[in-house]
């Protein structure tokens, strides 16, 4: 009865040490986009500039909020377009790192054409894209896996191949074939690579979806932006910033916890806090 009542006491003391801890690690960037926000709104007030040119974010927010089904509905396409496009650009990458990893002459004659892809002004081949392909989701798609899939591959080759020496020399010892070697030794050592890369393309999908849809679209955050910015409706245009920034945030977030669950074992968790609770 006394280790149960011992246990009983101890478990809200932790919860309070775990909120106490949050609090601590988030309060400065908290602060710092508080003081960033009312700075914006005292000098636009101060200066009395115009809202057709820079909006105070109270408007922003008041503007956001009237139109947020509107929003979300249109939000709807972006997100279809960036998600499958991010899938797409994922399995590109980790599939074609696997292959370099494996046969280096694949790296050798197949990296420079992924350079050179990621090398296209992708602002410059919207529009071709849309010709190409018309005006639904299928240029979107296509621009967030180009988007997407080089630091995938990037990441994955590195993650790869940063496996112990002495590790991977006993799997040789112990005559593992390649597929074996991957699963256990290689891919367990990519996976933080992999998270850091998403933690990037996660956000470049959303941005190459809204980018082709800015530039050819009937729906999406990036037809929205367009025109609104074409009508002069800078407070709309703001507010359909915001929601992209909030989904932004949302994103980092969420992809935090889910790496701090995968990957509580690695050093860059355990050094940060990150372990398990």
């Amino acid at each position: 009865m006394t280790a149960t009542a011992t246990a009983g006491s101890l478990a809200p003391t932790a919860a309070r040490d775990g909120r106490v801890a949050w609090l601590r690690e988030t309060w400065p960037s908290i602060f710092g986009l508080v003081a960033f926000f009312v700075v914006w709104e005292l000098l636009i007030r101060v200066t009395n500039t115009p809202a057709f040119i820079v909006p105070t974010p109270s408007a922003i927010v008041g503007r956001f909020w009237t139109q947020l089904p509107s929003l979300l509905y249109e939000l709807t396409y972006t997100l279809a377009a960036a998600s499958i496009g991010l899938l797409i650009g994922l399995a590109i990458g980790i599939a074609g790192a696997v292959a370099m990893v494996q046969w280096r002459i694949l790296e050798r004659s197949l990296f420079p054409v992924a350079v050179l892809i990621k090398l296209i002004p992708f602002v410059a081949i919207a529009p071709l894209l849309s010709v190409w392909l018309g005006y639904q989701l299928q240029p979107k798609i296509v621009l967030a896996a180009l988007i997407t899939f080089f630091p995938v591959l990037v990441n994955c080759v590195t993650g790869l191949r940063s496996v112990d020496p002495l590790a991977l020399e006993f799997f040789e010892s112990i005559g593992a074939n390649r597929r074996e070697t991957l699963g256990l030794l290689r891919w367990p050592a990519a996976l933080p690579y992999l998270f850091a890369a998403l933690k990037v393309t996660l956000h470049l999908a959303i941005v190459g979806a809204s980018v082709g849809e800015y530039f050819a679209a009937e729906h999406g955050i990036g037809h929205v932006i367009a025109r609104t910015s074409e009508l002069l409706q800078i407070q709309s245009l703001f507010s359909a910033a915001l929601l992209l920034v909030l989904l932004g945030i949302t994103i980092v977030v969420v992809t935090n916890v889910i790496e701090r669950r995968v990957i509580y074992w690695h050093e860059s968790m355990l050094t940060s806090g990150g372990g398990r609770a």
